[in-house]
């Protein structure tokens, strides 16, 4: 039969370097989708009967458009996800993940990451999805399966191409590799379909973290389930009770603990809220983001509920002709410390953040304060519409998605921001 294994489009994971090989996995990004559409021009004139996925979303939305210009049912398998990176998981630590799979290479079967899995295991189920393939009886068939996964099966069981040949190729995202043959006479090398991108195999640019500032776009992108507010990522879960909230809690202390991390933790009833962000820089970094996606796992393995509608964050900002001469006032009465020129913040972030618009002309108005609401992206039209809906009316949405300003009856005026059309 003929084989065509493909490997899933971008993900925000690929973007910030993050070994993400555990269920459900990071989506395709917009040049992931993209990637993913090209592939029904690309295998155009290749006869396919049937299409296969891994358990991991990447692989399925991958394979999404092209099943359906085919008409074909994809099957879901198991074993075609990627080689588990147990302790480093969701970390850009790829040393001891490369590592492994070198020694994979050179016999050494049983090396594996602390908590992953060694060559016996990930063979066993990999050799085991490829022979239900096959023995389905089709004529050819195509699997969208996973990088390391991918290079370490092609090597080790495909003839016509060595593992030296195998590592030096590009496999960059949603890359075709043809194979032909069946698990009894062996499999034979035909063509590796590359194409024009770089790949993160086999290493990452650098053994360790590092600490890489992102865009707003890449933070909100690289955190699947967290939201981007005011340069933080949030997550809100929900639990069946206090005490698993708890529980929880002091899970999250200890990962944060054994990454050098201090995210901000707020546990009220059943209901737990972290933010993590990189003081020192002011914004989300490839740090905050291996701890975020961590934590994600374990929300999943311990059946919380993220909660992302229940995300706010207010601001308020007071306009003045001169910050200088009512800055001290503001800080005094409210006890905050300073942030830059123009904001004051409460050192104890309970309380909102207070920043100061420059006037570029008086308005002869008592009082010319009004509230920054910020929301998650995905919740911002939804609560303007239900503001307007309550008596409010609109003054400007020329700068949204940024901001939305909206009025109250008495012309007190709100914000609704995110964090979108900024960067």
């Amino acid at each position: 039969m003929r084989l065509y294994l493909v490997r899933h489009g971008r993900t925000p994971s690929n973007v910030a370097r993050l070994l993400d090989t555990a269920i459900p996995g990071a989506e395709l990004d917009p040049t992931g989708h993209e990637q993913a559409r090209t592939l029904v021009e690309r295998l155009d004139g290749h006869t396919v009967d049937a299409v296969y996925a891994s358990d991991l979303i990447r692989t399925q939305q991958t394979l999404a458009p092209f099943a359906e210009q085919r008409g074909l049912e994809p099957t879901i398998l198991g074993g075609l996800r990627e080689i588990q990176a147990g302790e480093d998981e969701m970390a850009p630590r790829w040393g001891r993940y490369v590592g492994s799979l070198k020694a994979w290479g050179e016999g050494d079967l049983a090396a594996s990451v602390p908590g992953g899995e060694d060559a016996h295991a990930f063979y066993e189920r990999y050799d085991e999805a490829i022979a239900q393939i096959a023995a389905a009886g089709h004529e050819s068939a195509l699997l969208v399966s996973h990088g390391a996964a991918l290079r370490m099966w092609i090597a080790a069981r495909v003839q016509g191409i060595d593992l030296a040949e195998v590592v030096g190729r590009r496999l960059g995202n949603t890359t075709v590799v043809t194979l032909e043959g069946d698990p009894e006479q062996g499999w034979t090398f035909v063509a590796w379909d590359e194409i024009e991108e770089p790949d993160e195999w086999p290493a990452s640019p650098t053994p360790e973290p590092e600490l890489v500032e992102l865009s707003r776009a890449e933070a909100s992108a690289a955190a699947p389930g967290w939201r981007y507010l005011l340069g933080r990522l949030h997550l809100t879960t929900e639990w069946a009770d206090f005490g698993e909230a708890a529980s929880f809690v002091a899970v999250v202390a200890e990962l944060a603990g054994a990454l050098d991390h201090h995210p901000e933790v707020d546990l009220r009833g059943n209901r737990v809220h972290l933010a993590v962000g990189t003081h020192e820089v002011g914004a989300v970094t490839s740090r905050d983001v291996t701890l975020a996606n961590r934590v994600s796992v374990l929300v999943h393995e311990r059946g919380g509920h993220p909660v992302p509608t229940a995300l706010t964050e207010v601001e308020i900002a007071i306009d003045t002709m001169d910050a200088t001469a009512i800055l001290p006032f503001w800080k005094a009465v409210l006890d905050y410390a300073e942030d830059g020129d123009d904001a004051l913040i409460d050192p104890q972030r309970i309380g909102p953040p207070v920043w100061f618009q420059q006037l570029h002309e008086p308005r002869d108005v008592r009082n010319r304060i009004h509230l920054d609401v910020t929301v998650a992206h995905d919740v911002a039209e939804r609560r303007i519409a239900t503001a307007l809906a309550s008596g409010g009316r609109l003054v400007s949405d020329a700068n949204a998605p940024a901001f939305t300003v909206l009025a109250d009856a008495d012309g007190n005026e709100a914000c609704v921001c995110t964090w979108q059309g900024r960067d």
